[in-house]
């Protein structure tokens, strides 16, 4: 027992002194923390003393060293309670100051019998401390003031929620720990054969409520101290029941118990090899991670490396195809396999093609879609080993899959699957070295298979919307074109007919040559801007100044203004250029000006305006804004959701005036604008005025 005794008071020195500085150093500046210091500190000097007392060789020494551990025992209480209630936020002043004085006046009395009156020997120990007359005193005044601490703790752990309460609960929960285990060193005072067992409860206490202050986040600084010091606690835990083992059972297999000297070697060893122990377990094992990270992780990791490679080149690689060859490629060399081959399926292939393989000279051209592996991937999208384990699968499908391995030599199979839809069949040959395919390895390739499928998906689903969007662009232009070219073959046609009929009538010839020229022009005029609506070339991108466009624009338009009696304000700003062609660009806003100027006509104090704003900051890149806006009388709703359409007009067609309208311009306009990477949307009140307004993304 004294051993057990020498070493956790030695214990709860180190740990009081280490906590104590860590809780500290935690917030120098903070009263709660300096607060814990000093009751840290006090029981760190107790022990301190306690330690000294247990190792005197004689009574003299024990009992002037029992006193001395007095002195700072007279203080925790008081300072713990005094802890508490700045913790608790809760200040008692008169009950703080009444318990520092009774401190005081207990040291005063120290030295006196009063309090410590001799010692001698109790149960195992040599020189015991025995109580005297005035130690109830300093017993009454721990009780209370324990029973005042512990009795704030649970109110506040009660009237708490979160973080606080789990902080009051975990400080409670200690202090009655730490106080019971310190409390065990009583009775023997007054001679009640109670070993103080509890001792090593303390160093409990301590940690517990230290990490309790410190919000569960010591500072880095101290981390190695608390660290050492739970490492230090640990080992003498593991080595007092082995301690306690050995003495449990000495009688049974030796016959007489162990003397104080085998103890403490018991102990010292069993600390040594504790500690030892909790040291280099952990070292050990990063050293084995360590070399598996250098054999086993290094080449996962390298597969790794090259199939997230593999992953980003299928997004971008401009064919199906080189999807497959680039897929079988790395995969083979990734997992150093013989031989890989790719069945796919599209929407117009009823079986699995072969779309690439490597290693086998000779794959079947295709997979039936009623083939084995398609069967069982419709009862389960995994992969399939053929390690032996298909076994499991049935005489009949194992039959089948030795019949496909006759002609294709396959050792695992994956789907290319997504949403239950198998888009292919991956089959890998025998690895080199015959390795097996972890799981790790398996579900690199199941990813890689799901982006393969999910891509291929991905360019279906774009293909068909594709193909319908042109369907319907289709039957829209040739709607277009039947109503456009009617009134003009129609013309023809009346005065063709009216020819044969009047054929000498020389002014019906003059009016049938003029209305058939007209009508010729007008026919010449649609075809071209069919053909400039289905334009799909690209031009040359430069860097365009578009202030310069605008003041173009206003210079080409100046006479129809100046007809017209409209006012053109230009803008007055400096904005940086965009990314465009100066002709197309030109055509944009021309038409979009002129279109203003004709539904201005008749207005009164008709007006244009161009403006120009750089959006910068609430947008993904950099865009400059161009409106185009007038006060004219509007577009009807019911126009406006289809103005951007093909043959979508508010002017009349077939006027003989020459403003007639074919519903191509703004559909030329927003074909153009979106081939510059931009946007165009219109805003149009009726009888207040329209304003179109473009998106484009600014020149880097």
């Amino acid at each position: 027992m004294t051993t057990y005794l020498i070493v956790t008071s030695a214990l709860n020195f180190l740990t009081a002194s280490l906590l104590a500085f860590a809780v500290v150093l935690r917030g120098r500046n903070n009263e709660l923390n300096r607060q814990f210091g000093v009751f840290a500190l006090s029981i760190g000097l107790w022990s301190a003393g306690y330690f000294l007392w247990q190792i005197a060789e004689d009574g003299d020494h024990a009992l002037f060293f029992a006193r001395a551990l007095m002195f700072p025992a007279y203080f925790v209480p008081v300072t713990y309670c005094h802890f508490v209630t700045r913790l608790c936020g809760e200040p008692r002043p008169w009950l703080i100051r009444f318990g520092y004085l009774c401190a005081v006046v207990f040291s005063c009395l120290n030295l006196t019998p009063l309090i410590v009156r001799d010692v001698r020997p109790v149960l195992e120990q040599p020189f015991w401390p025995q109580a005297g007359p005035a130690f109830i005193a300093y017993l009454v005044l721990f009780a209370v003031l324990m029973f005042e601490s512990l009795r704030l703790l649970r109110r506040h752990e009660l009237q708490g929620s979160g973080a606080r309460a789990s902080q009051m609960r975990n400080i409670f929960i200690a202090s009655v720990v730490g106080f019971l285990g310190g409390a065990t060193n009583f009775p023997l005072w007054y001679g009640i054969p109670v070993p103080p067992v509890g001792q090593v409860l303390v160093f409990i206490y301590l940690v517990t409520v230290a990490h309790a202050v410190s919000r569960y986040q010591l500072p880095l600084v101290t981390y190695d101290f608390v660290h050492a010091a739970i490492y230090v606690g640990l080992a003498v835990t593991f080595t007092t029941v082995i301690l306690l083992a050995c003495v449990l059972s000495a009688p049974l297999l030796v016959g007489t118990p162990l003397t104080s000297a085998t103890l403490m070697n018991i102990f010292l060893g069993g600390m040594i090899l504790s500690l030892f122990a909790f040291w280099a377990v952990p070292r050990l094992n990063r050293a084995v991670n360590r070399l598996l990270q250098q054999t086993y992780l290094r080449r996962r990791n390298t597969q790794q490396q090259q199939l997230k490679e593999l992953g980003r080149r299928i997004v971008s690689l401009g064919s199906e195809q080189e999807i497959f060859e680039n897929t079988v490629n790395e995969i083979a060399r990734a997992f150093s396999l013989d031989a890989v081959a790719v069945y796919v399926r599209t929407e117009f292939d009823h079986d699995y093609q072969l779309r690439a393989a490597q290693g086998w000279s000779q794959c079947p051209p295709e997979l039936p879609i009623e083939s084995v592996l398609t069967r069982l991937f419709q009862k389960r999208m995994a992969p399939v080993l053929l390690d032996g384990s298909e076994a499991e699968l049935g005489p009949t499908v194992t039959a089948e899959l030795d019949s496909l391995r006759g002609r294709l030599p396959f050792e695992a199979v994956l789907p290319v699957a997504s949403d239950d839809f198998l888009s292919g069949i991956l089959l890998l040959g025998a690895r080199q070295g015959g390795d097996r395919y972890t799981e790790a390895e398996l579900s690199l390739l199941e990813s890689t298979c799901l982006q393969i499928a999910v891509t291929l998906r991905a360019r279906q689903l774009e293909r068909r919307a594709s193909q319908t969007e042109k369907l319907i662009s289709l039957g829209t232009l040739a709607a277009g074109l039947a109503h456009e070219l009617r009134n003009p073959l129609t013309s023809i046609q009346t005065f063709t007919a009216l020819l044969k009929e009047r054929g000498a009538n020389t002014d019906l010839q003059q009016e049938f040559g003029a209305v058939v020229q007209r009508d010729v022009n007008r026919i010449a005029s649609i075809v071209e801007n069919v053909a400039a609506f289905a334009e799909s070339n690209k031009v040359d991108m430069t860097a365009v100044n578009l202030p310069d466009v605008l003041k173009t624009v206003a210079d080409i338009v100046h006479p129809e203004l100046l007809r017209a009696g409209v006012t053109l304000d230009l803008p007055a700003v400096d904005v940086p250029p965009i990314r465009g062609n100066t002709s197309q660009l030109l055509q944009v806003f021309l038409n979009l000006t002129q279109n203003a100027i004709q539904a201005l006509e008749g207005r009164p104090d008709p007006r244009i305006s161009f403006r120009l704003e750089t959006r910068v900051d609430d947008v993904p890149q950099p865009l400059l804004f161009v409106s185009v806006e007038d006060n004219g009388p509007g577009i009807d709703p019911g126009v406006l959701p289809h103005i951007f359409e093909p043959f979508t007009t508010t002017k009349a067609t077939g006027d003989r005036r020459g403003k007639q309208g074919m519903g191509l311009g703004l559909a030329i306009v927003k074909r153009i604008v979106q081939h510059h990477h931009g946007d165009i949307d219109v805003d149009s009140t009726v009888g207040v005025g329209t304003a179109f307004r473009v998106h484009l993304p600014v020149f880097k």
